[in-house]
C-alpha cells in the first residue's frame, strides 16, 4: 500500500502544477474535480437532479452538464452554491474515496482536492496534506488568463472561496507567488523520494 497525500488550495493557486510535479515522479493523481465531473454524464441521476434545481440551461445538447453555464449560476450566489454542493457531494464522496483507495493499492497517490476541509474523514485517511498558497491578485490574473473570464467573473469565483479555510487541512503550506521552478523547488524540499 502506497502513501496517500492530499493537495489543497484555492482556485488558481497552483494545485494542478503541483499535481503534475507529483505525477512526473511516479505518483498517481486523483483529481477530485475530474472524478466528480465524471458523475455529470448524460442520463445520470445527478444530472437530472441538477437540471431540476438549476434548469435546462445547464445541459449540453447531449444531456450532460454544461459546467461553464452551471458556474455562471452558482459562483457568486451562496444559496445556489450550497444547493449544488448538497446535490453533488454525497455521490462524489463515495466515488472519490473508491478512486483513492484503488490508486493507493497500486502505489503512492496524491489527491488534488480543493474542498478537502469539508470531508474530515477523508483527511483522516491521508498521510499528509500539502497546501498551495498564492496571493489573490496573482490568482485573479491566472484565472482570467487560463479561463478567458472577465475580471468581474474571475473575482466572483475567487470571492466564493475562503483561501484560509481551503488550506486548513494542510500539514505544510507552500507559497506559490513565483515561478513554476520555485514551486517545484519547494516541493522537492520536503517530499521524500
Amino acid at each position: 500500500m502506497g502513501r496517500a497525500w492530499g493537495l489543497v488550495g484555492a482556485i488558481a493557486s497552483g494545485k494542478s502544477t503541483a499535481a503534475r510535479w507529483f505525477a512526473e515522479r511516479g505518483w498517481q493523481v486523483v483529481d477530485a474535480d475530474r472524478e466528480a465531473h465524471a458523475l455529470y454524464a448524460p442520463g445520470s441521476e445527478l444530472v437530472a437532479a441538477l437540471a431540476d434545481r438549476f434548469g435546462g440551461s445547464i445541459l449540453t445538447p447531449e444531456g450532460g452538464v454544461d459546467r461553464p453555464a452551471l458556474g455562471r449560476i452558482v459562483f457568486g450566489d451562496p444559496v445556489a452554491l450550497r444547493d449544488l454542493d448538497a446535490l453533488v457531494h454525497p455521490a462524489a464522496r463515495a466515488h472519490i474515496a473508491a478512486s483513492l483507495e484503488s490508486a493507493r493499492s497500486r502505489g503512492d497517490v496524491v489527491l488534488e482536492m480543493a474542498l478537502l476541509h469539508r470531508w474530515p474523514e477523508m483527511v483522516a485517511g491521508l498521510d499528509r496534506v500539502v497546501g498551495i498558497s498564492c496571493p489573490e491578485e496573482i490568482r485573479l490574473d491566472r484565472l482570467m488568463s487560463r479561463s478567458g473570464l472577465s475580471r468581474h467573473e474571475a473575482s466572483r469565483r475567487l470571492a466564493s472561496q475562503e483561501a484560509s479555510l481551503l488550506l486548513s487541512p494542510a500539514t505544510v503550506v507552500l507559497e506559490n507567488a513565483g515561478t513554476v521552478e520555485e514551486l517545484e523547488k519547494g516541493l522537492s524540499a520536503f517530499v521524500p523520494g
